[in-house]
């Protein structure tokens, strides 16, 4: 799947999908103790080594940004090397606020 990947350019686009669900993936075990995880934050995008992801209201996006080093750590680590360096958090209502 490489070639084929390398082949029609797509190499970034798969590797940002993978990180978006490794990112999904570990959402139950980043927000143990919150109550559906799940439905107030997803991953939005990730490019140039930073993942975006969308919350639902400024308190996730606090929620998010305090355990921002581990999120990078664990996905960090699950990939078994360093694909993020940063992580922001954006409302997902349709403003463009960004936090980081």
């Amino acid at each position: 799947m490489t070639k084929a990947a390398n082949r029609y350019g797509i190499q970034n686009e798969i590797k940002a999908a993978d990180i978006c669900q490794k990112f999904r993936a570990l959402i139950p075990e980043l927000f143990p103790k919150k109550q559906s995880p799940e439905e107030n934050i997803s991953p939005a995008y990730y490019k140039n080594s930073i993942l975006v992801i969308n919350v639902k209201t400024p308190a996730w996006a606090q929620e998010v940004i305090m355990r921002k080093e581990k999120i990078i750590s664990e996905i960090n680590r699950k990939a078994g090397k360093e694909i993020i360096k940063n992580l922001r958090a954006q409302l997902s209502s349709g403003r463009k606020s960004t936090f980081s």
